[in-house]
């Protein structure tokens, strides 16, 4: 087992024990078009994770004033059951949110948790 292992399990027991609000990982899978019916409207897949998370105002060292701007949320969650996209909205207190810029941590290797970055 290696160091980022046994990171990835300390960053979801620290995320858990600080876990803010209601935080889920929303992804909608645009439905099948059926080529002999293409007149017929498909529903997408709407599926949503919970996730252990805190989210607070963005720190200063993110700051570019360009994608991310000081009055912007960062969202720091645990691994979900899933890998995060940057085609995924987060919903945070029944508020769904797109992202700006999503980072693993670390940027390389076993990711331990994530950061996404919001309109705040």
């Amino acid at each position: 087992m290696s160091f980022y292992d046994d990171m990835a399990g300390v960053a979801t027991e620290l995320l858990t024990e600080f876990n803010q609000g209601s935080v889920q990982l929303k992804r909608e899978t645009p439905g099948v078009v059926d080529p002999d019916q293409p007149w017929v409207p498909i529903e997408p897949t709407v599926e949503t994770w919970p996730l252990n998370a805190a989210v607070r105002r963005v720190s200063q060292k993110y700051v570019d004033g360009t994608l991310i701007v000081a009055t912007d949320n960062q969202v720091t969650f645990a691994v979900p059951a899933i890998v995060p996209a940057m085609t995924d909205t987060l919903i945070v207190d029944g508020v769904e949110l797109a992202m700006k810029d999503l980072r693993p941590i670390p940027p390389a290797g076993t990711v331990v948790a994530y950061i996404a970055f919001v309109a705040g």
